[in-house]
């Protein structure tokens, strides 16, 4: 396995919650860690708990919050440290944001079924959603962007962690 992009370089997960980004960042930071200099996990909700979850779920907050992740992820590779970002990313004004101010940015497109996701939710956000019990979830109240810079695009419910995660490290 070779790693084509120089460092420092991001690899942005996106997809809509239970798509498998998280899942997906583990395994793949498992495979490349030996091959890549310095390598860090960057998962939406433990960034959001590192600096205190002050910004709620709507979305203006989350784009308040993809400008902290892009600050974080530049101020890393201010030390040549390449990042695995693993979040929602749902505004495709952010995601051409992220494009623009990061080195060697991969976005890879976790694209999964609603059925699917329902199956795999184990933050519960989905079901009380579309009974309207819950607010601010993306893909049943706020949209998610189809995107138009992908560099690749994966469907989790028809691709295995192995599979896909191959995928990534043979577009980086």
């Amino acid at each position: 396995m070779t790693i084509k992009t120089p460092e420092p370089f991001t690899i942005w997960l996106i997809g809509p919650s239970a798509s498998g980004k998280s899942t997906i960042a583990k395994e793949l930071y498992n495979k490349i860690q030996s091959k890549v200099s310095k390598v860090i996990i960057l998962d939406g909700d433990n960034i959001r708990d590192l600096f205190d979850n002050r910004y709620g779920y709507d979305a203006i907050s989350r784009s308040k919050v993809t400008k902290r992740y892009i600050k974080l992820v530049k101020w890393l590779q201010n030390f040549q440290i390449s990042s695995i970002v693993s979040v929602i990313s749902p505004f495709e004004k952010d995601r051409l944001e992220c494009k623009k101010s990061l080195i060697g940015y991969k976005q890879i497109y976790l694209k999964c079924s609603m059925e699917n996701r329902l199956l795999r939710d184990t933050k519960n956000l989905y079901k009380p959603a579309l009974e309207g019990l819950k607010k601010d979830v993306i893909d049943v109240d706020i949209p998610f962007d189809q995107s138009t810079i992908n560099d690749l695009v994966i469907e989790t419910d028809k691709n295995n962690i192995e599979v896909s995660t191959n995928k990534i490290i043979e577009s980086i």
